[in-house]
């Protein structure tokens, strides 16, 4: 008599095996097991198909399987969310080896599951003779009911009952509700049997629980390596057939002992040596470690994914900028940052730090959004969805026990969720002009304000090229040659690429080789005009890829590294590397700087440094267009004439953006000395809201803008704006 065989499903397994051991068989079911894979990989490998038309006909799916060989029982409602009728001692033979200690509770409910694999601590009971079917299910049934008591207080102790003659698994809950149940069940019990709905699939119960529009399909990257000499010696004599032989059959046993996972979705590239497939919703932490402990598997893979990329619908996208607040950051960094001349390496690294991981690891991050501010202890990022506890726990690393490794520490909900406005740099980002007050130049500086001589020329040349050289290597974000010394005020001016973060001047002052000290309040911050098209250059490259070929050296990491290597060339726009692997090419945005050969050897060198053979093809220079000049990055807005006079009697309102006064917290009086001596100004009806950082007042004359702002300005007041309404007349008419 032909046994059908179906490698998928436990049923079949253990039938196979006790077949073997009731035909008397002395090999080692194992040996036996894996000849079996070995034969099957070949038919697949060779297209042959060595079964008669009558037995590829009789070949079906697992649960079809299983419901054809088990006595069904007569409820045949879905479960897990209906109550059934104990099954007859007949018909559960591991019953009666673990009688339950107590009488059910009349109120619980009774759920059933059919167990579509069997591990290998269950699987060793098995292969020695058909009476150790009972012990198997006997032990598994004590060691699931201890971790369910352990793990869930909805369980009723002592209910559970593993039958592996009908490959059922039931228990007793006290709450008819329990979502997402054969995850949970599965998370703990991993180490001797997975579970699934009996009648309908995961996804089916899933959406049942929640709606279907709540699941969000997850794409989980995991590193795999081939553990079975058999298939590796069928790859090594045709390694593309043997691939496509290995993919087909991890795609069967997926399909059939993995509940999460979306069939066909799985891609085998064993030159990068890992494993791609889908699951329908975010899987379980220890999902990894569920799928090595399915018996006779002959790949092994990561214990985690090393990628999670969320498919979301369009419906499931809800761009969100979020802000967390900054908890704890690593004693060895905080101690770190306290040193001034460690500050900008020590914080340089804690960012990086961040910025990769989420970048790398958190799917629907927006990438380059991440703005840390180490003074209001708080990050703040963009996402294509709306947070949920999983980014706190993500950031935190607080999946297993992997604690250690996470620099900062962060609440658990976010302190806000708002609409996402401008990124704090992007390829057209704000651009920024920070005014700085110096109040100490030691060295090569100190006799700039006193000079012994008249200054030449070339002497203030030779201060910018030192300063504009320093602020070059050690001033996140700074524009190379932006930099301008006024003498006679003692004003430092830089430009950068982003809003000016609120610890500025303490990175300004933790250069060591600048030789001078700035206040801790800025003078101003200015606004500046700049045009890409006009300022920066297009470099393209040919590229070969002479790494290693592991799983993290893909082609998502490896642009990442590439992005942040070509950092190195000093008018690099972070994040404009396009790159195409097919192709072998990549594009990147350069400001005019420094000359186009330096820029590309800057290049070539930084990505060698990650085994890419980099070779220019060509650059596309900026063309002028009146908003920007080529050798400058930008252009300071100031107004192009004086604002003409407003003859009517208005009211006036001011509102400022920077208060940089001595006079700390008393801008009112600030703004009371600014408008004093105006003769069409009306004191009396100045009021003034710190809050808002607003003022306003009535005139009694034509308004003059111009010398408003100017007035403003001398007081410290900075990006004011200033707005007019008429005045609404009085109704002095007599009847």
């Amino acid at each position: 008599m032909i046994h059908r065989v179906d490698f998928s499903g436990p049923a079949v397994i253990r039938s196979r095996l006790l077949q073997n051991t009731e035909a008397g068989s002395r090999r080692p079911q194992s040996t036996i097991f894996s000849r079996f894979l070995l034969g099957l990989c070949i038919c697949l490998a060779s297209s042959c198909d060595s079964s008669t038309p009558t037995e590829t006909e009789k070949s079906t799916p697992l649960h079809e399987a299983i419901s054809s060989t088990t006595q069904k029982p007569e409820n045949k409602s879905s479960a897990p969310s209906r109550k059934l009728k104990p099954q007859s001692p007949k018909t559960t033979s591991s019953a009666d080896d673990n009688p339950p200690t107590n009488r059910p509770d009349e109120n619980s409910t009774e759920l059933v599951f059919k167990i579509v694999s069997l591990h290998k601590n269950v699987q060793q009971f098995l292969e020695k003779s058909e009476k150790n079917i009972d012990r198997a299910a006997s032990t598994a049934q004590r060691s699931l009911d201890s971790t369910l008591q352990q793990n869930f207080a909805f369980y009723e102790p002592g209910s559970v009952r593993v039958d592996l003659r009908q490959n059922r698994l039931s228990l007793r809950v006290n709450t008819e509700n329990v979502s997402d149940l054969v995850r949970k069940l599965n998370e703990v019990g991993y180490q001797m049997v997975t579970v699934a709905p009996l009648e309908r699939t995961l996804r089916e119960e899933l959406a049942a629980e929640s709606g279907a529009d709540s699941l969000v399909k997850q794409e989980l990257h995991y590193s795999a390596q081939i553990k079975s000499p058999e298939y590796q010696s069928q790859l090594d004599q045709n390694f593309q057939i043997g691939s496509e032989a290995l993919r087909l059959i991890l795609n069967e046993r997926f399909k059939n002992e993995v509940p999460e996972y979306v069939p066909d979705s799985l891609v085998l590239d064993l030159e990068y040596q890992k494993l791609t497939f889908e699951v329908i919703t975010y899987p379980s932490p220890n999902l990894g470690v569920q799928i090595n402990n399915l018996y006779q598997l002959p790949v092994s893979i990561g214990a985690k994914p090393y990628r999670t990329i969320e498919q979301r619908t369009d419906q499931q996208l809800h761009p969100s900028q979020v802000t967390y607040e900054i908890v704890g950051i690593a004693d060895f960094y905080e101690r770190a940052m306290q040193d001034q001349f460690g500050y900008n390496f020590w914080r340089g690294s804690l960012i990086h730090d961040l910025e990769d991981r989420l970048e790398t690891g958190l799917t629907g991050y927006v990438p380059f959004s991440l703005d840390v501010n180490l003074v209001k202890k708080t990050i703040t990022f963009q996402l294509d969805h709306y947070p949920d506890h999983r980014v706190k726990e993500f950031i935190n690393d607080e999946s297993g026990r992997r604690v250690s490794n996470t620099k900062i520490k962060v609440s658990a909900e976010p302190v806000l969720v708002e609409t996402p406005g401008p990124v704090i740099r992007t390829p057209n980002r704000p651009m920024k002009r920070v005014v700085l007050k110096v109040l100490l130049a030691e060295k090569r500086l100190r006799n700039v304000f006193d000079p012994p001589r008249p200054l030449r020329p070339t002497d203030i040349q030779g201060i910018h090229r030192h300063l504009d050289g320093e602020l070059s290597g050690e001033l996140e974000g700074y524009i190379g040659k932006s930099v301008r010394f006024d003498i006679p005020n003692k004003e430092l001016s830089i430009q950068i690429d982003r809003v000016p973060p609120d610890d500025l001047t303490k990175m300004v002052n933790g250069i060591r080789s600048l030789n001078l000290d700035v206040d801790q309040e800025l003078v101003s911050v200015e606004d500046v005009v700049y045009d890409p098209q006009a300022s920066e250059k297009t470099m393209y490259f040919s590229f070969i890829n002479q790494g290693q070929k592991l799983h993290q050296f893909d082609q998502t990491f490896k642009q990442h590294m590439a992005d942040g290597n070509l950092g190195a060339i000093g008018g690099y726009i972070p994040g404009s590397l396009q790159m195409d692997f097919d192709e072998g090419t990549f594009n990147i945005r350069v400001r005019v700087i420094e000359d186009n050969a330096r820029d590309i050897e800057t290049a070539t060198t930084a990505l060698a440094r990650i085994n890419l053979e980099c070779t220019h093809l060509n650059t596309t220079l900026p063309e002028s267009s009146g908003n920007g000049n080529p050798q400058q990055p930008g252009m300071t807005a100031k107004q192009s004439a004086e604002p003409a006079l407003v003859k009517e009697n208005v009211k006036v309102t001011v509102k400022y953006g920077l208060y940089g006064g001595r006079a700390t917290g008393k801008p009112e009086k600030s703004a009371r000395n600014a408008l004093d001596g105006f003769t069409w100004i009306d004191l009396k009806t100045l009021q003034f809201d710190a809050a808002k950082k607003e003022f306003s007042f009535e005139t009694t004359g034509p308004f003059n803008r111009g010398s408003l702002e100017r007035s403003l300005k001398r007081q410290k007041f900075y990006q004011c704006l200033i707005s007019h309404e008429a005045l609404i007349k009085k109704d002095t008419s007599k009847e």
